[in-house]
């Protein structure tokens, strides 16, 4: 049972759910296949067979709880650094590149607007269409 846990552990560090459950039924069959045809000696075939299946079904489970756990403490994680990139000097611009002294101008913006039209069997939804046509250029910021 616990090369069971530790193989499952190990084989699935950076998977997805389906090779998680994958790796956990295989480690498990195997796992379970070995101690069951060790515990039955008078009927080592029966006890394989039992074993295989009972440490498949055990192997896939853990994998898929363990897999679930890792992908919270994951999403966890990214959610806490995302809501504290000023702790890690990301979200504030340096105070030594005077770039806070500037900003980007808006672009030039096109909109072309289309009526309802038919074109053959299709009905195309009246729409509208924006363009960039100009770039964006450093100017100085109003304080």
């Amino acid at each position: 049972m616990i090369s069971l846990i530790t193989g499952s552990l190990l084989l699935s560090g950076c998977a997805s759910m389906k090779e998680s459950i994958v790796t956990g039924v295989s480690v498990g069959a195997i796992t379970g296949a070995i101690g069951g045809s060790m515990a039955n000696r008078d009927n080592q075939g029966q006890g394989a067979m039992n074993g295989l299946l009972i440490g498949a079904a055990i192997g896939g489970i853990s994998s898929y709880i363990i897999h679930g756990s890792l992908e919270q403490r994951d999403a966890k994680t990214r959610k806490q650094t995302l809501l504290n990139l000023d702790k890690f000097s990301v979200s504030t611009p340096q105070k030594d590149g005077g770039v806070q002294d500037f900003r980007l101008s808006a672009p030039d913006v096109d909109k072309e607007c289309f009526d309802w039209e038919v074109k053959g069997d299709k009905l195309v939804q009246q729409h509208c269409v924006w363009s960039i046509k100009g770039n964006s250029f450093w100017v100085p910021s109003s304080k």
